[in-house]
Formats: structure tokens, sequence, C-alpha cells
């Protein structure tokens, strides 16, 4: 017998400047653990991190919303022409429901748009939610020293079986 999530209505954007203060408030609100699997360790500087992130127009912020409120943040950051670096959190209340998996799917599909062919990710041996995503996404996964890293290629993922919840 398999267990069925069941379905959020999300609505997924990109997020420009003026949603520092929505990005700010979800990282407040997020538990150590949350914070320590986002940032591979204990972080709190979010404001600096926040306005770092927007003030480069080739980073890309991806929000999920649910009833109006940001539930979900991934971040692309430009690293070179054609690849970029993601980082994603769920609020802590709305982890385990699938909106992870979701907004990286939302993501993906977009960046593809854009051109971008590959995807990385870092996260830590212990962060079973951020592999078995990136293992959906057919991600090359390497861990070594405590750290895990994550290579997607954009060109071979099809993201539409979960997009097509929405």
């Amino acid at each position: 017998m398999s267990v069925a999530k069941p379905l959020l209505k999300l609505e997924f954007r990109v997020l420009g400047p003026s949603n520092e203060g929505e990005v700010l408030d979800l990282y407040n609100s997020l538990s150590n653990e949350s914070i320590y699997y986002r940032f591979r360790g204990f972080f709190r500087d979010f404001e600096r991190y926040v306005r770092s992130v927007f003030s480069d127009p080739r980073n890309i912020v991806y929000g999920a919303y649910l009833d109006g409120k940001l539930v979900g943040v991934l971040e692309a950051v430009f690293l070179t022409d054609g690849c970029y670096e993601m980082a994603i959190v769920v609020r802590d209340e709305y982890q385990g429901r699938g909106i992870g998996t979701r907004l990286v799917a939302y993501a993906i599909a977009d960046l593809k748009k854009r051109g971008v062919k590959t995807l990385v990710a870092h996260t830590t041996p212990d962060n079973y939610r951020i592999l078995a995503i990136s293992r959906k996404f057919n991600g090359i996964i390497k861990c070594a020293y405590g750290e895990c890293t994550v290579v997607f290629n954009l060109q071979a993922i099809r993201t539409d079986q979960f997009l097509l919840l929405n």
C-alpha cells in the first residue's frame, strides 16, 4: 500500500529584490536543523546573504507559495555560463509534503529555457531530503570528506511529471 501525499495547490514565481523581506522572513522562521542543512553549518547573517544573492542579476531566485505565503525558496547562483549552483529550503512546518521536489522541477524547467546546461548542489551526507530529490532528478551524487556534491545535466531531465501536479 502506498501513502499518497495530499496535493497542495502551489504557485511558483521568480523573485526579485522586492521580495527580500519575504525571503528573510522565511529564513528567520527556520529551525536550527533546517539552517544547518540549508547552509551546511550554523549561519545567521541572513540579511547580508539575501542582499548579496539579489544583488547579482545573473542569480535567479524561485519561490513556492501556498495560499499567498512564501513556503519555499530555491536560489540558482551563477557560477559560469551555462552552470548554476542550487540551494533550497522549505519552511519547517511544510517539509515532507513534496514542495521541495516541485520547486526543483519548476526551477529546472525555467533554467533549461534560459539555456542553462548544468546545475550543481552541495550538501551534507545526512541531508536525506535533498539527496532524495537529487535522485528523483537523476543527479550524480559524489560524497567525500563530509560533503556531497550533486551534478545535474539539465538537458537530460524531464520535469513534466512533477509540474503536472500544480
